[in-house]
């Protein structure tokens, strides 16, 4: 029987969709005959026969696919690949264009990813408007340290009082070891005297602080007011450290914090500094304060008026870079907990102190009198021989190379307060005859050489914070993304949809032929021994 049979393209159960099939496609796929004689189809294995057809199949889909994929794609420039040839080498040139642009979307989206991986930081300033702010801390420090009447007479601490001034340095430049007279001749007094010493010899909170009005209302100063070592001895801090949270002081559009304070400056000594005043620091009530490396000077015999704005910094914590090249330490982080010894919270001034007191520590085998109890009460604190032999010298030659040593990472969140000050004359000259006249105990003596009349509020309520935020997230990824697609290509993510499908089922009509060629050539072998045999 001979004849021409027509063999079906597609199984019913085929799984793939009717657009992909070669009937969806145009006329010239749909009809596709193979011409054998009857002879060669009795002649065929019917498995052998089958494979070979979903092979067919399977080629002809690939083909299809290509062809639908090409002429609808959303991709800018696929369709030309396959498009009149209007002059010579259209097509390739599209194909050039299109892998170049391609290339260069990738190069784009690898640099964004890249950078995604530094992790960006952008800061956002903005105004917080507030009806109520918790009011600083603020530590006032009488510049002359010690009240020359209550100085012992013993010459090894006298001779301490002296090279710790900064008028020795001034008198004298750098003093050696060598140049420090016969010690052996001297007694020598323990650290626990020399810091009870200091404490009995420093301006008392009643001599220093005489008058203190809160919200328009006076206050005896030692209830508002409490004693605090810091680098200057011994000093007195309103809202400080050892103040509970729930006990701390607020303050309103109407709150202010008036001292009047007398210097005692007839009555001045060797101290640190050679200037006559106050040192005021504003700072959070939970920070201990550091007068020798921040605060206002505040000089005798005038009314001064410092009006306070506050400043939130709030930076991301790792694995974002808060501060250029290093990394801040969250405090607020649940489950934090830090090693200082004598502070309540972790900021980086404390660990930075703590950190010089530790070298100098190491150094000399114990501490200085000033930092008393604050520093650790398991520390040692040096005889007046061992300060001046070694402890006044190790810390006159750290440099900054041994602060940049420290591992003190700043924190994350920080409050910071500025000031704007204003001066007037304390009083008018007849004021000042008045008040003698009147036999004012405060005014014993003259009010332009040793009266500070001290006024602390805030400027405003607002606060301006500082927040740090990623530069990069989803919704700009996305964006950024969209936007270089449609740049280089025109796409979208349909368009990445699309070329997804192709590929997926490109991919998976490859498998079908693979397998269908290991089928038939399993087939093959059997049938052949069968038809010999």
């Amino acid at each position: 029987m001979s004849g021409v049979t027509l063999v079906s393209k597609y199984s019913d159960d085929s799984p793939f969709p009717d657009y992909f099939l070669p009937d969806a496609l145009g006329p010239s796929h749909k009809e596709v005959a193979t011409q054998v004689s009857a002879e060669q189809v009795d002649r065929k294995n019917p498995l052998e026969d089958g494979v070979s057809s979903v092979i067919g199949e399977d080629s002809l889909m690939q083909k299809g696919m290509l062809e639908h994929y090409l002429q609808s794609a959303t991709i800018h420039g696929v369709a030309q690949t396959q498009g009149p040839h209007f002059y010579h080498h259209r097509r390739p040139l599209w194909l050039v264009l299109i892998v170049i642009m391609a290339t260069l979307l990738g190069y784009t989206l690898f640099c964004e990813i890249s950078h995604l991986y530094e992790y960006p930081a952008r800061t956002v300033t903005r105004v917080r408007l507030k009806d109520e702010l918790t009011f600083p801390a603020v530590t006032i420090c009488n510049m002359n340290q010690f009240n020359i009447d209550r100085v012992p007479d013993i010459p090894i601490v006298k001779l301490l009082f002296y090279l710790q001034s900064d008028y020795a340095r001034l008198a004298k430049g750098k003093v050696g070891v060598g140049d420090l007279p016969n010690l052996s001749n001297m007694s020598d007094v323990s650290g626990e005297e020399l810091h009870r010493i200091t404490r009995y010899a420093a301006p008392r909170l009643d001599e220093l602080l005489v008058q203190c009005t809160l919200f328009l209302k006076t206050y005896n100063c030692s209830d508002l007011f409490l004693p605090i070592q810091t680098g200057f001895g011994s000093c007195y801090v309103f809202n400080g450290p050892d103040v509970e949270s729930h006990n701390l002081v607020k303050a309103t559009n109407i709150s202010r914090l008036r001292v009047l304070a007398v210097l005692d400056s007839d009555k001045s000594y060797f101290s640190r500094l050679i200037h006559a005043g106050l040192k005021v620091q504003i700072h959070e009530a939970d920070e201990h304060p550091f007068p020798e490396f921040d605060g206002y000077y505040v000089r005798p015999g005038v009314a001064a008026l410092m009006a306070l704005s506050r400043t939130d910094s709030i930076a991301l914590p790792p694995p974002y870079k808060a501060y250029s090249n290093s990394f801040c330490v969250d405090t607020r982080a649940e489950g934090f907990v830090h090693s200082l010894e004598g502070y309540k919270t972790y900021t980086r001034n404390h660990c930075i102190k703590q950190c010089i007191l530790d070298k100098l520590y190491r150094n000399c085998g114990c501490g200085n009198y000033f930092t008393g109890p604050n520093y650790g009460k398991s520390k040692v604190l040096c005889s007046a021989k061992q300060l001046l032999v070694c402890y006044i010298f190790q810390a006159g030659s750290l440099g900054t190379e041994d602060l940049e040593q420290c591992p003190c990472p700043k924190e994350c969140h920080t409050v910071t307060y500025s000031a704007d000050v204003s001066y007037a004359n304390i009083a008018s000259m007849f004021v000042e005859q008045q008040a003698l006249k009147d036999n004012l105990t405060i005014f014993t003596s003259s009010l332009r050489e040793n009266v500070v009349d001290l006024t602390i509020f805030f400027k405003t309520l607002n606060i301006l914070e500082n927040e740090q935020e990623p530069e990069m997230s989803l919704v700009s990824i996305l964006g950024d993304l969209g936007g270089q697609m449609g740049l280089f290509l025109g796409a979208s993510i349909l368009s990445v949809t699309e070329l997804a499908e192709f590929v997926l089922l490109w991919t998976l009509t490859k498998i079908r032929l693979f397998c269908s060629r290991i089928r038939r050539r399993l087939s093959v072998g059997p049938s052949t021994d069968n038809l010999h045999g």
